[in-house]
Parts: C-alpha cells; structure tokens; sequence
C-alpha cells in the first residue's frame, strides 16, 4: 500500500507546489537502473513517474491500463523486493464493505499478487499489486506487468465499466 500512498501523495504534493517557484520545487527521485536496464532488455516503453517507472498498455481489445514499477526496495532476509501495480478503482470516501468483501474474495483467486485498497483522508484507490525481485529477469518482469495488468484492467471494467486507467 506505500505505492498508493505515494500516488495519492504526489498527487497532493503537485497541487500544492503548482504555484512554487522552480527553485524551490524538490529533486526528482532517482529511478532505479536495473529497473530501467531490464525494461529496456524487455524492449518496454516507459516514462518515469514520481521516481517510479510508468508504462501504459494497450490489451488487445482496446483497453488501456498504466501500470507502475517501484524504484523503491523493501528487503527480507537477504533478497530485494519491489512492488509492480495498476489502480482499479478510485472512489470518494472510505471503500464500500462490499467492494472490500469482494476484494478479499477475488484475493483468494489470485496465485501471486494481491488486491490493495489505499485510503486517503477522503478517496480511496482499489490497486493490483504483485512484490517481485528487485534484479527479475526480462521475461519476468515483462510476464509480471501483464498479469498486474490484465488483473487491474479486468477488476476496472467489472466496477466501472469505464477504461480511466
């Protein structure tokens, strides 16, 4: 959930520093390199969001879906992970009890990767997140972002019906 939290934070930070002056706007973060190497070896297409990486795709129906890869690590024991995740859903309040019910339900589902639901003081995103290696493969990595989002695309279209993300 720290993804969504940062989204939610970096949109707050760009309304709140639209009006600063360029020298008083903070340093971009720095991507990863091996995140940035192993796209490329993928042959992927991405812009740097944030210090994350974005990359948008189109499924072959027509959809389009932007999925996210952390620069950001987190380590255990002796291995880096870093999250690869697609927003579903965006609502105002706090998220319905049903549609967390049916979150959890649709986790059980899942083999890897897992429902998520960032909660902002007054909007909440519904994100698809999977935690892989921080040094995966091409292959994997590519493998991962289609399922992230296929994941996402197909939880959009079942809550909204809309193709925002």
């Amino acid at each position: 959930m720290k993804h969504t939290n940062r989204i939610l934070a970096l949109a707050l930070l760009a309304c709140v520093t639209a009006g600063a002056a360029a020298e008083d706007a903070p340093a971009a973060p720095t991507l990863d390199a091996r995140v940035e190497a192993t796209l490329k070896a993928a042959g992927l297409q991405f812009t740097s969001d944030g210090g994350d990486f974005r990359l948008n795709y189109t499924l072959p129906d027509g959809r389009t879906q932007l999925v996210w890869i952390a620069s950001s690590t987190a380590k255990i024991a002796d291995t880096e992970f870093r999250d690869v995740w697609s927003v579903a859903d965006r609502g105002k309040g706090v998220l319905p009890a049903e549609l967390a019910d049916h979150l959890l339900k649709e986790n059980v589902r899942m083999v890897l990767g897992a429902w998520q639901v960032s909660q902002g003081e007054d909007e909440y995103l519904v994100v698809f997140s999977y935690a892989i290696p921080a040094d995966t493969t091409p292959g994997f990595l590519q493998e991962v972002i289609e399922a992230v989002t296929i994941s996402a695309d197909r939880m959009e279209k079942e809550l909204t019906g809309r193709d925002e993300f």
